[in-house]
This record gives structure tokens, sequence and C-alpha cells, in this order.
């Protein structure tokens, strides 16, 4: 999708959001405040927001010194989740169907995410994955395709955020438990929240897939940047799980160009993606309003 007017105003609140994360010197707040603004009349709307990102948070990082200023908090997000896997494995193990309520609680995961959000309750949207229906559910497709796949077939799956990732290992398991050869791509370098090679490893998820990264820093996958190793993956891949909104944001208008089944699961965080959606799907506006609706679909259905 393509960066929107209102793109531009979530590029400066999160801008002022990391310095602040970064320095309590207010005149480095307004420095950042300044360069970011000048970077926005330049910004090329055709490129997708987390392209976009880019830019914002390395001036950010520039200005500040700070590469990583979500460092701490994305170990606390990993801890929380972490403490929690356990009961969740259990959920998981004994359900009716273990593959759907990996999605589920996988999805409801996706809330973590700081570049979207100020705050965020995890717990209550456990609850609402466990309770309500997604707005849009695919899950019963993926698992029939995924459990169709021949033994080793290959299965990538795009991370998105810390401590979603624990709730990531949920899916891991089943796919491995079907026999599937799985990949997790994560991003290369520090960008928001997202999850880095070193995070997928202190999480365990090397003991269920094999952890490559996209070769980008992006809050997304966006194909024309990333590694030729990714690229193998990606287009080598017989099932691609993609995670989070800022996956869907670069890849969603790529569709028509995968050749592998692609499933996107996300929650939506953002009125643009919200709005973004709905146009692909027929669904109407008020339905996406970017409020924290869960979503599972084929990537094939937004042809």
């Amino acid at each position: 999708m393509k960066s929107a007017v209102d793109c531009l105003s979530c590029f400066m609140d999160q801008a002022l959001r990391v310095a602040r994360i970064s320095s309590t010197d207010e005149t480095v707040h307004l420095e950042v405040a300044r360069a970011v603004a000048a970077l926005l009349p330049e910004m090329n709307m055709s490129l997708t927001p987390p392209e976009n990102a880019v830019d914002v948070y390395a001036t950010v990082a520039r200005i500040t010194g700070c590469a990583d200023p979500y460092l701490a908090i994305k170990k606390v997000s990993n801890d929380q989740a972490l403490a929690i896997l356990p009961d969740l494995m259990r959920e998981v193990e004994e359900s009716d169907e273990p593959l759907l309520a990996a999605l589920r609680l996988a999805i409801a995961g996706n809330i973590i995410d700081y570049g979207a959000m100020h705050s965020f309750d995890v717990e209550a949207a456990l609850v609402r994955a466990r309770t309500m229906p997604l707005l849009m559910d695919a899950g019963r497709q993926l698992v029939e395709r995924a459990s169709s796949l021949p033994a080793k077939s290959r299965v990538l799956y795009l991370a998105d955020n810390c401590g979603e990732i624990v709730y990531d290992l949920l899916v891991l398991r089943c796919l491995v438990d079907l026999g599937l050869d799985v990949t997790v791509a994560v991003k290369d370098g520090p960008i928001i929240n997202d999850a880095l090679f070193s995070d997928a490893i202190s999480c365990g998820l090397d003991r269920y897939a094999g952890i490559i990264t996209n070769g980008t820093a992006c809050p997304g996958t966006p194909l024309a940047s990333c590694s030729a190793e990714f690229l193998e993956a990606f287009r080598g891949a017989d099932l691609i799980l993609s995670k989070g909104q800022g996956n869907f944001e670069t890849l969603s208008e790529a569709v028509s160009e995968i050749e592998s089944d692609i499933f996107f699961l996300l929650t939506i965080k953002c009125p643009v993606v919200g709005a973004h959606l709905a146009r692909l799907s027929g669904k109407g506006l008020d339905e996406l309003p970017g409020h924290g609706e869960m979503v599972l679909f084929c990537g094939k259905s937004l042809q």
C-alpha cells in the first residue's frame, strides 16, 4: 500500500516518541522534530509506510545517537511472553484443532506494536482471540493447505515484533508437527520493536525453524530491497505466512506477483491500513476502522 497523508503526522508522532525514549534532552527532541519535519515534504508517497519509516528512524538515530531505542522494551516483551508460553502451549495441545488455536493466539500477539500503538493490552487481546470471531477468517483454509503439503515442503514465516514472536512459536510447533520444513525471516537491523536474529534465537525459535533475515532494517518486507538469501527462500517457499501490519503494508499490492500461497495474519491498528484492506477485500470501511480488528486471510483473495 502507498503512504497516505495521515502517515505524515504519524511519522512525526513516532519520531518524537522515540526521541523521548532515547534522550531526556528537550533540545534533542526539538532537533528531531525539525529534522523529521524537513523530511516530510520530500517523502515519496508512492512508497509504503514501512519503507518511508526507514529514513524517519535513521534520522532519529543519527540525532540521538541511539541505534536501538527499543532494546530494553523488546527484551521485556520477550520475557513477558516467554513467562506464559508453557500455559499457552498446553492450551494449544489440548485444543481440538491445535493449529487453528495457535493461529488465533499468534494474531493476538500482533497487538505488541510500538510503531502503531502507544499502549496495548496483550491479555485482553488473547481473551478476544479465544472468544470472538476474526473479522476475516481463512484459518481453516490455511490449515487445509498446510495439512495437504507433502512432508518437507518449505514454509516461510515472516516474523514481526518482539514478544509477538513467542506466540508465533505456537504456530511453528504445529507446522513442524505436520512434517513441514519451516524458515522464519526476521529483520536484519534495529527498527522499532521488530524482532532481530538475536531475538529469534533467545526466544527459541531455532528449535523449530531455520532463522534468516530479510536483509533490511525496514519494519516490513520490501521485496525490492531484500537480500538474495531472503528472496531465494521467498520464491522457493510452498507456503508463506506473513505476520503483522508492516509485512502486509509492503506485500499487499504484490500478491499477484507471488507464486506461493500467502496468508496474512495481523491485528489492524491503523485507520489507513484498515481502509486499504477494506478496498482490497470489498469490506465496508466501518468494518475495518483500524481499532484492533483481527484478521487472517489468503493473499489470493485480494486479487
